[in-house]
């Protein structure tokens, strides 16, 4: 995500004024005591109406005994009670002031002073009625209101209308666990704690979740003000804040663009959203990839100004929280948040990179619309440092940053050759996102690898430390150098302008030490790719670009296996035509060579080899076959079986094979005939062998099936056991039990 700070002091003047009166009376106070509070604000937006309960713990954290405590409430505060353990207690109210953007406070007299390193909890009640002013408006239907808390250690809970369209500052996250009496009362409760924070973790569901579940650490902290959010909340359709349009997109598709916005500022979302629509396209244009998602949405936002900031995007998600309070800049703000949808923090590592790139693109982009861009004058800024510095060192105003590393970009776009470059190197971003995030030394080699120019003193003018990076600088020099020869030299010799992707990886990682090692290897490749070539030529074959394609996407050893095989293939080629050069041209067997020259051509070096290695191998099978033909045809007409011959020629029937083999030979089957000559002849030359074998078998199953039978006979002559009365059928009697043969002893 990105911020674009406000560049005007006197926005920053009226951001204070949001929490000024709060934060003044309150940095008196805050030495004496720590709170940990939860304000919990019910919005009856059908009817127009708030009601508000605030619970305050306050531990004495001074010397002395503390008579009273402040308690902050909004401005038109109705009805508002204050108790400590269910007994009323005595305040007095400085009203607020809404134009001023100053809360309500409330002094409230202890019933008993407040020793110290003591606690006491207060419980105060008020509610809203419907009122529209500069900064609150509650109409029947229609709900904006900023919440406050009691400043540090402050939980603020929300329940609005489960039914209707609500939206709520980033850092207000719905709750995981929903009160039964809210949920009955058909509300949704949201919690906003340390907004600012969990804002700018939009894009961590791990935060997020935890926040959402009330985790202590995601409590109000580091802000010393009591505002936590505004909230927009609408029940009645006529009155919602929002605007929705596809967008059409330079290929054609559609992306939804909404805004949602606060109904007092209409006119100021109108004009956002007619920018946004011609905007959005024109950048993707420019930066040359594509948007990622389908839909975009823009939020207007009260409480991102109160930190001095106009814009914030959330490239990881596709949103945009947008000001109004941006001293005149609102329409550059809205380009600009719109142009980290392609530079963010998701794709880049450093600021300069994600807010230099949308700034180039916002004054790019920003005189095709009518927008006039705030110059920013960097150079009399009284503070240098390097751009890559930005985050690490301290001092700067926004207007040097923001300023230098807009112009850094264009000085770029001029030192690689032009805006057409620039975008075509741009459009390489999205190419590797396994990459991301990128740093500055990728945009370093993607511009001397387009343009072919030495960006060194660019870089050390504007974007590094000179003194430390001149040594790896060298190092890089000489890196390229050896690389840039090696291009130079593979291109000659026909394998393109590419880098074998092991060299890229290491160039565009700055390893450096192993590049000489891979760029001697590289000359092997192209040594061995210029032999191979000629070797193609010299037997009449188109060389393909195979290999070419190879050297600039991968491996070194990818590439030097694929011109081997090419090698290989070629040299298959000429062999099976030095082997087939008796036969005709209309030979079948040469149809092997012929689509072994179409696969070389089309960059199947291995198909190329197995089809011509398949037209010397059908003619050598069929000469085989033939002689295999005639030596079963000898065999048949001197064949004389004896009794095993017999045995053995059953079931077998070598005519039939011998004739199949003559039909395959005729039809240029050469391995088929060979096959089938092979088993005729084998049917004749072993019928003698095979019908011993088949007898001595059957013999062993005559044997096998007469012990069986004699096993059967001798267990029915064994009489049954004997059973005891009552377990089965034979009782024994003292007589011997009869047997099958008792046949033989009955007399006639």
């Amino acid at each position: 995500m990105k911020a674009r700070a406000l560049l005007a002091f006197a926005l920053l003047a009226v951001a204070g004024a949001a929490v000024g009166g709060v934060s003044s009376s309150r940095a008196q106070q805050a030495p004496a005591f720590v709170s940990a509070s939860e304000t919990a604000y019910r919005l009856d937006t059908p009817a127009g109406k708030v009601a508000v309960t605030i619970r305050a713990e306050f531990l004495n954290q001074s010397q002395q005994d503390l008579r009273e405590l402040p308690l902050y409430v909004l401005p038109h505060a109705l009805d508002l009670a204050v108790a400590s353990g269910g007994k009323p207690l005595q305040f007095t109210l400085q009203p607020g002031d809404e134009a001023a953007r100053r809360t309500a406070v409330a002094t409230v007299a202890l019933a008993e002073p407040l020793k110290p390193n003591r606690r006491v909890t207060l419980e105060a009640s008020y509610r809203l009625e419907p009122s529209s002013g500069p900064l609150m408006t509650l109409e029947p239907g229609l709900i904006e209101v900023p919440f406050i808390g009691q400043g540090p250690g402050s939980w603020v809970f929300v329940d609005v209308p489960r039914s209707g369209d609500n939206v709520l500052d980033p850092g207000c996250l719905v709750g995981k666990e929903q009160p039964s009496e809210v949920k009955s009362a058909g509300l949704q409760r949201w919690v906003c704690g340390n907004v600012f924070l969990i804002a700018l973790s939009a894009d961590d569901p791990s935060v997020l979740e935890r926040c959402a579940a009330l985790d202590e650490r995601c409590r109000q902290r580091l802000d010393p003000g009591v505002f936590s959010a505004f909230a927009l909340s609408v029940t009645d359709e006529s009155r919602r804040g929002v605007l929705t349009e596809s967008v059409t997109m330079p290929d054609g598709r559609q992306v939804a663009m909404t805004l949602k916005f606060f109904r007092r500022d209409a006119d100021w979302a109108a004009r956002q959203f007619a920018i946004a629509k011609q905007a959005f396209p024109l950048l993707e244009t420019l930066f040359g990839f594509k948007y990622p998602y389908t839909d975009v949405t823009m939020r207007q936002s009260y409480h991102i100004a109160n930190y001095g900031i106009a814009g914030v995007a959330f490239s990881g998600l596709g949103q945009v929280l947008l000001s109004h309070e941006t001293g005149g800049i609102d329409d550059e703000v809205t380009i600009h948040e719109l142009a980290h949808q392609w530079a963010g923090t998701t794709q880049f590592a450093r600021p300069f990179l994600w807010e230099g790139l949308a700034e180039w693109a916002t004054r790019v982009i920003a005189p095709q619309l009518g927008v006039a861009v705030r110059p920013l004058d960097w150079k009399s800024a009284g503070f240098s440092s390097p751009l890559a510095s930005w985050g690490a060192v301290p001092g700067g105003s926004p207007a040097y940053w923001y300023g230098r590393s807009g112009d850094f970009w264009f000085a770029y776009e001029a030192a690689i050759g032009g805006r057409q470059n620039m975008t075509t190197i741009l459009s390489r971003v999205d190419d590797e996102p396994a990459l991301w995030p990128l740093k500055e030394g990728w945009f370093m080699d993607q511009g001397e690898f387009l343009s072919d120019r030495n960006l060194d003193t660019l870089f050390l003018e504007w974007v590094f430390v000179p003194e430390t990076a001149k040594p790896l600088l060298e190092q890089r020099r000489a890196a390229h150098d050896l690389v840039r020869g090696l291009r130079n030299r593979a291109a000659e010799a026909g394998l393109g302008s590419g880098i074998p992707s092991d060299i890229y990886n290491n160039l565009i990682a700055w390893v450096f030490e192993p590049v000489a090692g891979q760029v001697a290897e590289g000359d092997r490749i192209i040594a061995a790719y210029r032999s191979a070539s000629a070797l193609a030529a010299g037997a009449g074959l188109r060389v393909p670009d195979a290999a070419a394609v190879s050297w600039g996407k991968a491996r070194l050893s990818e590439t030097a296996r694929l011109v081997e095989d090419m090698r290989q293939a070629v040299v298959a080629i000429q062999s099976a035509e030095g082997e087939l050069a008796g036969e005709p041209e209309d030979s079948r067997f040469r149809d092997g060579v012929r689509e072994a020259r179409t696969r070389f051509e089309q960059g199947d070096f291995a198909g190329a080899r197995t089809a011509a290695a398949s037209g010397v191998t059908g003619r050598v099978n069929a000469s085989a076959a033939q002689k295999l033909i005639d030596l079963a045809k000898e065999k048949r007409d001197s064949f004389s079986p004896g009794f095993f011959g017999r045995i053995g020629m059953l079931f077998e029937n070598p005519d039939a094979k011998l004739a199949a083999a003559e039909e395959a030979l005729a039809a240029g089957d050469g391995t088929r005939a060979l096959e089938l000559a092979r088993q005729a002849y084998a049917a004749w030359d072993g019928a003698s062998t095979r019908g011993l074998q088949r007898l001595a078998v059957l013999a062993a199953v005559m044997g096998a099936l007469s012990f069986a039978t004699w096993l059967v006979l001798k267990r029915l002559e064994q009489p049954p056991a004997a059973k005891k009365l009552g377990q089965g059928h034979y009782i024994e009697t003292g007589a011997r039990a009869g047997s099958w043969k008792d046949w033989e002893n009955t007399p006639e």
